[in-house]
């Protein structure tokens, strides 16, 4: 997570080299690098900056954001480059758990975050309408610096977009499909990749990826690609070094044969710097430099030459940089299920295998990110709370007795904050009740779609359901005109503003509880007939890539579907739910009420119609709303 100051410090002493493979691509005079580690989370912040920089100035806020989609293809495309250039590729490392020591830097980038979408919040939305319709990514965008545009400085990161990446270098990005994204606009021979092949190199480390990247780098003497100056302060051997992402230059790249480009690159090896500065090593540095940010190179090379004692805190920071796991035996089982979730829920399930290493207190601790939302409301992780807690008390319910805990702790936006909630787990016979109402909500709308629920659309569509079920004081519903908008558009008004937004983070929110909920049940023993089903419906939910589309990817998408037969199995839906269809007409948009009715008795009249009865409490969970049914 980098100590303030580091690089900017050691660089100067960095050295250029080439990445490319000496042997079968000769550069004279030149230190080449053909073998290399990569920092997954850091390759996917990387390629986001790079692809950001070359957006328009013309375009909405938002609308500049890279999607999920948009990053992973750079990913591919930058690991495709690396592939033509006879670059062996060890491993790509994601964060499967971070230690309790780093929670108080991970909540300070959440706050970062927080901070950041406050700021857009202040600023016009300014939707675009005339954005490309395809995707050209080609190796000059990923492999060439630019600057980011001065009002692109402040956009909040996409929240999904690293756990998109690792889902999709593990089970999307194969020959046919690399072949289909690149077409004619990249010429390399793909007949000498395996038909998959990053997935056996592509990794959720059980801790910091920091650490297996120091590891591999240490054992194989290769260099790690990463923009953290962290990695600098491990261990690396004799011959391990970290090559910066953001120093990497591409050169004389043609489409035609990118096997002929270079890319050059500046790295530092610290056993070489550590001799060249005369210190003992290149953590003593960081240690003075994290305690004496204010003093110059010289001085700081003088305290490092002279500070030989090992004191109390020079060993808990040095600590940090040596949470080497390679001595604890942990089961292979455990470490082949954790491959199929995300970077938030393998830490989840990491505090349960792992509690020593990564548990603090009486509960596990969960990171939600901050979401592309109007900062002005509520936050939408309050939706798909059900589905998360579900998938909590599940795992919970599957340890033996003595390993659960009470409560897991969430940590979200509230208001301009970051906060946290404490989610009560429910014990084995309310997880099964629970099951049993999921399922058959889901059944429901697996039922009504049909064949369109193998749809991204159908998908959200059960989301959108599911924020207006838990909308407790909304009277309102939005009328036909308006949900077709919303799904064509990408609004529901006569444009695109910060309501529309919000909705769209609301959905979300459902549907990527429903992944958590998803993947929680993958690792968990449950078997009864309502936990296998849904398990088996939710095995249906699209990938991240596609799940978390932007507003203009979703407009895209909804041609591809026979959308007058959609709208029509959507509105069913709603209509078993709200007791009602969508009413056609444009104005006004609300659920229509009797003349003269007064809202009270509208709002009583719709409870009533969605099977809770007049003044009775929401429902504060999913199940206890279907038990109503």
């Amino acid at each position: 997570m980098g100590i303030n100051r580091l690089t900017k410090h050691l660089l100067p002493f960095s050295e250029p080299v080439i990445l490319k493979d000496e042997q079968s691509h000769p550069a004279k005079g030149a230190i080449c690098i053909d073998s290399v580690v990569i920092d997954g989370p850091s390759l996917v912040y990387h390629v986001f900056s790079r692809l950001l920089s070359w957006k328009g100035p013309t375009l909405g806020i938002l609308d500049a954001q890279p999607s999920c989609h948009e990053v992973s293809f750079g990913v591919m495309i930058f690991l495709l480059q690396l592939a033509c250039s006879g670059i062996t590729i060890n491993k790509i490392c994601f964060d499967g758990a971070l230690p309790v020591q780093k929670r108080e830097t991970r909540l300070s980038r959440l706050e970062k975050s927080r901070q950041k979408l406050e700021l857009l919040r202040s600023k016009a939305l300014n939707a675009s309408t005339d954005l490309e319709t395809g995707l050209q990514i080609d190796p000059r965008k990923i492999l060439c610096g630019r600057s980011l545009p001065a009002r692109y400085k402040d956009l909040p990161e996409n929240p999904f977009m690293v756990s998109a990446v690792f889902e999709d270098l593990k089970h999307r990005w194969n020959k046919q499909n690399i072949s289909a994204a690149v077409g004619d606009s990249f010429s390399f021979d793909l007949s000498d990749l395996e038909d998959y092949p990053w997935t056996n190199r592509t990794v959720m480390v059980p801790g910091e990826a920091d650490v297996e990247c120091a590891r591999i780098s240490r054992s194989a003497g290769c260099a790690t690609l990463t923009n953290d100056s962290d990695l600098l302060i491990y261990d690396l051997g004799t011959r391990g070094s970290v090559v910066f992402l953001n120093s990497m230059e591409l050169n004389g790249w043609s489409s035609l044969n990118p096997a002929e480009s270079s890319i050059k690159a500046v790295r530092i090896c610290p056993s070489v710097l550590a001799r060249h500065l005369g210190i003992a090593n290149v953590q003593r540095f960081a240690y003075e430099l994290s305690t004496r940010p204010r003093l110059g190179l010289a001085e700081l090379i003088q305290h490092s030459k002279d500070s030989g004692e090992v004191t109390l805190e020079y060993s808990l920071f040095v600590q940090e940089y040596q949470n080497d796991l390679s001595h604890r035996v942990i089961d292979d089982s455990s470490r082949q299920r954790s491959q199929s979730l995300d970077t938030r829920v393998s830490e989840v399930f990491w505090q349960y295998k792992l509690r020593d290493v990564y548990m603090s207190g009486d509960a596990p601790h969960i990171y939600l990110g901050i979401l592309n939302e109007d900062h002005a409301r509520k936050c939408a992780w309050e939706h798909g709370r059900q589905y998360r807690s579900l998938g909590y008390s599940a795992l919970n319910a599957s340890c033996p007795s003595p390993a659960r805990f009470t409560s897991v702790y969430e940590y979200t936006r509230r208001g301009g904050r970051i906060a946290v909630d404490r989610i009560t787990l429910d014990d084995a016979e309310r997880v099964a009740a629970g099951m049993k109402s999921v399922c058959e909500r889901l059944t429901m709308a697996q039922t009504v779609f049909g064949s369109h629920f193998a749809s991204p659309t159908a998908w959200r569509a059960f989301a959108l359901c599911e924020v207006y079920i838990f909308k407790a004081t909304q009277v309102y519903l939005p009328n036909a005109e308006e949900l077709r908008r919303f799904f064509r558009q990408g609004h529901m008004g006569k444009e695109f503003n910060w309501s529309d937004l919000h909705l769209i983070a609301e959905t979300q929110a459902v549907l990527y509880s429903l992944r958590v909920l998803k993947q929680l049940l993958e690792v968990t023993n449950h078997r009864t007939e309502p936990a296998v089903k849904t398990r088996s419906i939710l095995a249906g939910l699209p990938p991240l890539h596609v799940l978390m589309r932007s507003r203009h990817e979703m407009t895209l998408e909804y041609p591809c579907y026979d959308a007058e037969g959609f709208e029509d199995q959507f509105f069913c839906l709603w209509e078993r739910i709200f007791g009602t269809r969508p009413q056609a007409q444009a104005s006004p948009s609300q659920l229509p009420h009797k003349q003269g009715e007064s809202r009270a008795r509208t709002k009583a009249r719709m409870e009533q119609d969605i099977g809770r009865p007049s003044g009775q409490q929401r429902p504060f969970n999913i199940y206890e709303f279907l038990s109503q049914q």
